[in-house]
């Protein structure tokens, strides 16, 4: 038998063996139901209700209603700065990343609402010796009547956790194929840009130049290869006891543009 089938037989035995609720119970639940009207006042009807929205990243539309909405777009928004994708897979990857998370926190709420539900509905039927046993009792009774829902969420949990693993060691995988072409295109650029101040072609500093599909700023080059000569420089010196007399050697120099190679062209 598989472990679906297994799971699904488990949960139907567990349905099955539920026990009858009491004549108390049920009583009890009669009343909280009569009372569950929903909001009565203006705003509180604005506030539970539920609006569409579209996905800026995905395009989808999710219903949500206000509190969640900016809870979610808050929390969505923290773990893409964390995750830090760039172009679309990495993005669709991070988003699934983060929408798994919050599903996580949605089960585990449900998980909460459910004992605290069971708490609310049950806590006449609990007689102890202190309120301390009292909510022990109702705790206990709650999960006896929800242990098929809350082992349901257990479950879900664990899929939702292998989905967040897969993912993230995914997008793990492509931002490190990334990260390494873009440090070889910087370094061919860098070279790049050194030949054409060698050569004394015009390198503005607002321009830019492409290496294998990544842009890099001529800006940014200038400023690289510029740390990159003062740390030479630095190591050099360091070497030689900081002697202000020791002539750096030609290795360590990096040619650097004049000032009319900056300008633009006319």
């Amino acid at each position: 038998m598989s472990d679906q089938n297994a799971e699904n037989q488990n949960q139907n035995e567990n349905t099955t063996n539920k026990p009858p609720l009491s004549e108390a119970q049920l009583h009890a639940n009669f009343l909280n139901a009569q009372k569950s009207t929903g909001p009565r006042t203006e705003s509180g009807k604005a506030r539970s209700a539920m609006n569409a929205r579209r996905h800026g990243l995905t395009g989808q539309f999710y219903v949500m209603n206000e509190a969640d909405r900016i809870a979610y777009e808050a929390f969505e928004k923290s773990l893409l700065a964390a995750l830090k994708p760039v172009e679309a897979y990495e993005r669709q990857l991070a988003v699934s990343i983060s929408q798994d998370h919050w599903r996580i926190n949605r089960s585990r709420a449900i998980e909460f609402n459910t004992l605290g539900l069971g708490h609310e509905e049950l806590k006449d039927d609990a007689i102890g010796d202190s309120p301390e046993v009292e909510a022990a009792i109702t705790q206990a009774r709650t999960w006896h009547l929800e242990h098929p829902g809350l082992t349901n969420i257990v479950l879900y949990e664990t899929r939702v956790n292998r989905m967040i693993t897969k993912n993230e060691k995914r997008l793990s995988e492509i931002q490190a194929e990334r990260k390494a072409a873009e440090a070889a295109a910087l370094e061919e650029a860098e070279l790049l840009h050194c030949h054409s101040v060698m050569n004394g072609e015009k390198v503005p500093a607002d321009a830019t130049l492409e290496v294998n599909g990544f842009v890099f700023s001529r800006a940014t080059l200038i400023a690289r290869i510029q740390r990159k000569a003062d740390l030479a420089a630095a190591r050099f010196y360091k070497s030689v006891a900081w002697n202000r007399a020791a002539q750096l050697p030609d290795h360590y120099r990096f040619p650097r543009p004049a000032a009319h190679q900056l300008k633009k062209a006319a």
